[in-house]
């Protein structure tokens, strides 16, 4: 007799009586759910067969223990008919065998061979890089993945397979098939339930109810017609019972008892100071089964079932009370940690000003970037054109105000991502194992989200507090529209689209209605983001122009809808790669002041395409002078299309990579070799070009020199500095240092040090603000490239003799400026 067959529950539902007029239906059961605790053992042997670098390991009497449990939650008159004990008992034995059933039989190797564990493998990569892998890193990955992504795919793939995790089947010694459950009416009957039952311990209690509320199975032939299975009910009791995995890693914690309708858990040894952090950790658990409790308890009440006997766990609300049971010695335990207190108030900020400031143009750039996201997603799962979908961005009013809208043929959204994921501050759906399960092959396809915070969505609410969800996901024909009337101060409300609100096609539009109408006036202004001393000259531009500065290298279709049915094209897909230079800068810059019109004429012939070593382009940019980028602010660096910052080194636009959410910091995607082909191209065609703008001289072209080297490129003519008054090129200092043992190089203005004739000076702070940092840090590479050569030894043995230090030129002047001294390296001489 096994331990579980002396508990109340098995002799009310499967234990021998006299007088049973069922007593041969019963002992079947029994029988059989005998049999299948024995073959789980075996399939549990196959498991650690198959996957020996998991070691997983069978406990050989968790099922007793949990069975005793559940006996405990339920107390001693709760209805359950044979039949469902037998499910409980076949539910619990698949639980107990975990996810290596959903990996069976192909075992290590052939999980690696399925979509699950290619996205899953791709989703860690991605999460630890924060950048899609490339093809070599998913052939060949690293150890630290593959263990993590074979467990991730086989939640993905037990969720996906969960009704058929009952019938599994092997083959035994003699060639023979084995079955979990022998009998094949009772696998046929009850197999599919069982299955999913296991495994709805994974899912949200909303959806157990959503799910289960209707699978009520009527008795098989062979068994009273009396002897239904409740799925439901069945779910609520494995979900109870659930608790003891929390509960046994905290083995300090005792069994617990009944005590009226809760559970009372006590400990042998206090807790001395020295082990707080265990009492907070077995706290912590117990709040767990606590809440899991009373959630199971909601659900069988909300559902007319009878409740548990346990729905909660004694004193788990007060840490110093629940000190009682879990006794500690010389100190006593305050929760005192941090609580929030006004959570809409505080994702209302997280969204807010307080994180993106008081950009008013925020929500619609966040808005576009996660329908591009969506574009994109679905061009890769159906496999569409790479400019393929688009965004449709409509204006307008009603009753309620000014709105915007935002619209776009992407994959849509399910009910459980609009009202789950969308609105899970931090966890974005596109890093998420609902989104592997839902769309197998996206994550190993290569495909980078721009969003992947998932706070972006709550910048809406700078807008208003009203707004309308209408989507349609990509497997489905329904649109679901989820509405806000009072912001997050309020709860949502979820509905089937009314008339005229159904999308055509899968994709997402959302609405929302301006609460102040200056938040329009404001995106409106036409003034530079680098420069608030341009605030007093703001003029007004055009929405669609709005909707260029937003995202200038979107490579999705943007369309603006001003009036009903008109739409008008503001950018196509990737055009910026081969539109007209003067309108790609007009596109980016101020527009509406004529000195930038004219900026903008004379550097477009200037604009270059900037190649990364696999060909792909990725920006369109020409070098200026300091003082044309303070006067124009025509540059930008883009992440996934959208306008993430300006730069004061270069015009025009470049592709970029951001990690924060705010996208007010971004690093270009062209690595440094890149640059320094595009910097060489530019200073030749700088050599040639008129250097005269309105009258006036661009500083003897030594920023754009400067700038040219600070990227790693060739200046050529073009100056790099100045010594005793004089400008110098590259051919000119190597000319001056070839003859001396040593040179030094100081930064800053000539004039304070025109009289040290021997000093080569390299103002750095000429070249602006990022090229100045580049130079400060690395001039000894630089300029060592060309010493080197100068010299007869190589840039090592140059970089290697080189001192650097601040020191006061001048006294008149009054600052220190840093100096670099370079000595000629000794040659080896032979005899």
């Amino acid at each position: 007799m096994f331990d579980c067959e002396r508990t109340q529950l098995w002799t009310r539902t499967l234990g021998e009586r006299e007088a049973d007029p069922d007593r041969a239906a019963r002992e079947y059961l029994r029988e059989h759910l005998r049999r299948l605790r024995e073959r789980a053992g075996l399939a549990a042997e196959q498991i650690r067969n198959a996957y020996p670098s998991f070691g997983w390991v069978r406990r050989g009497n968790r099922f007793d223990v949990l069975w005793e449990r559940v006996d405990l939650l339920l107390g001693p008159s709760y209805p359950l008919t044979a039949a469902e004990a037998f499910v409980l008992g076949s539910a619990l034995l698949v639980q107990e065998l975990g996810v290596g059933l959903a990996g069976m039989p192909g075992g290590e190797a052939g999980l690696r061979a399925t979509q699950e564990w290619k996205d899953a493998l791709a989703a860690r990569i991605h999460q630890e890089t924060d950048r899609a892998p490339s093809p070599a890193e998913l052939k060949n990955p690293a150890e630290e993945y593959i263990l993590l992504a074979m467990e991730d795919a086989l939640r993905v793939l037990a969720l996906k397979r969960a009704r058929s995790l009952a019938l599994f089947s092997w083959q035994g010694p003699r060639g023979e098939a084995l079955h979990l459950l022998e009998d094949e009416g009772l696998r046929r009957h009850f197999g599919e339930l069982v299955g999913e039952l296991a495994y709805s311990q994974e899912w949200d209690v909303a959806e157990v109810g959503r799910v289960l509320a209707q699978r009520t199975l009527a008795a098989p032939a062979s068994l009273p017609a009396d002897w239904t299975v409740d799925g439901l009910k069945v779910a609520a009791v494995l979900r109870a019972a659930r608790t003891l995995l929390v509960e046994e890693r905290r083995r300090r914690l005792s069994r617990p008892t009944l005590v009226q309708d809760r559970l009372l858990y006590t400990t042998g040894e206090p807790f001395s100071r020295g082990e707080s952090e265990v009492f907070w950790t077995c706290f912590d658990a117990l709040r767990v089964i606590d809440r899991e409790l009373r959630d199971v308890d909601a659900l069988l009440r909300a559902s007319g079932r009878p409740r548990l006997m346990a729905q909660g766990v004694v004193d788990v609300d007060d840490a110093s009370r629940l000190a009682s049971h879990l006794k500690t010695q010389d100190w006593i335990p305050v929760d005192a940690r941090v609580h929030l207190s006004e959570v809409p108030g505080l994702l209302a900020q997280l969204g807010g000003a307080a994180l993106y400031r008081k950009d008013p143009s925020v929500p619609l750039r966040e808005l576009i970037q996660n329908a591009a996201d969506a574009i994109r997603a679905r061009r890769v799962l159906e496999g569409r054109d790479a400019e393929w979908g688009t965004i449709t961005v409509r204006v307008g009013r009603d009753s309620h105000g000014r709105w915007i809208e935002v619209a776009d043929t992407g994959l849509g959204m399910t009910e459980r991502v609009l009202t789950r994921h969308l609105l899970d501050v931090g966890r974005s759906y596109w890093m998420s194992e609902e989104m592997r399960r839902d769309h197998p092959g996206l994550s190993s396809s290569g495909f980078h989200p721009t969003g992947r915070f998932g706070v972006g969505f709550f910048s809406v609410f700078m807008w208003g507090d009203r707004l309308r969800v209408a989507s349609r996901p990509l497997k489905g024909q329904a649109t679901q529209v989820l509405e806000f009337d009072n912001g997050l101060g309020a709860h949502p409300i979820l509905r089937p689209a009314q008339r005229g609100e159904p999308l055509d096609e899968a994709g997402t539009c959302i609405r929302v209605w301006l609460a102040r109408e200056q938040d329009w006036e404001q995106m409106l202004l036409d003034r530079s983001d680098q420069w608030d001393h341009w605030s007093e000259s703001e003029e007004r531009i055009t929405f669609g122009e709005l909707l260029g500065r937003v995202c200038p290298t979107l490579d999705v279709t943007l369309e603006l809808e001003e009036r009903p049915g008109q739409a008008v094209t503001v950018l196509k897909a990737n055009d910026w790669l081969t539109l007209e230079s003067t309108r790609l800068l007009r596109r980016i810059g101020n527009t509406a002041r004529g000195v930038n019109t004219a900026l903008m004429e004379f550097l477009a012939p200037m604009v270059r395409p900037v190649m990364a070593e696999n060909g792909q382009c990725v920006g369109r940019i020409c070098i200026a002078s300091g003082s044309m980028q303070r006067w124009a602010g025509m540059s930008v660096l883009t992440a996934g299309g959208m306008r993430a910052r300006y730069s004061r080194e270069f015009t025009g636009a470049l592709l970029a990579t951001t990690d924060v959410v705010t996208r007010d910091d971004a690093e270009p995607l062209a690595m440094r070799e890149d640059l320094a082909r595009w910097a060489s191209e530019q200073a030749r065609l700088w050599e040639k070009y008129q250097l005269n703008f309105e009258g006036y001289e661009l500083h003897k072209r030594l920023d754009i020199g400067l700038a040219v080297l600070s990227c790693g490129g060739e200046p050529g003519e073009l100056p790099i500095g100045y010594r005793a008054g004089t400008s110098l090129t590259l051919a000119t200092l190597q000319e001056f240092v070839a003859e001396r043992d040593e040179v030094t190089l100081v930064d800053g203005a000539e004039r304070a040090v025109r009289k040290h004739a021997e000093l080569v000076v390299i103002p750095c702070h000429e070249a602006g603000h990022a090229a100045a940092g580049r130079l400060l840090a690395h001039l000894p590479e630089l300029i060592g490239v060309y010493l080197a050569k100068a010299w007869g030894a190589s840039i090592q043995e140059v970089v290697d003799n080189v001192q650097i230090f601040e020191k006061e030129w001048n006294p008149t002047d009054g600052r220190k400026r840093r100096t670099w001294v370079f000595q000629r390296p000794e040659v080896p001489r032979f005899h």
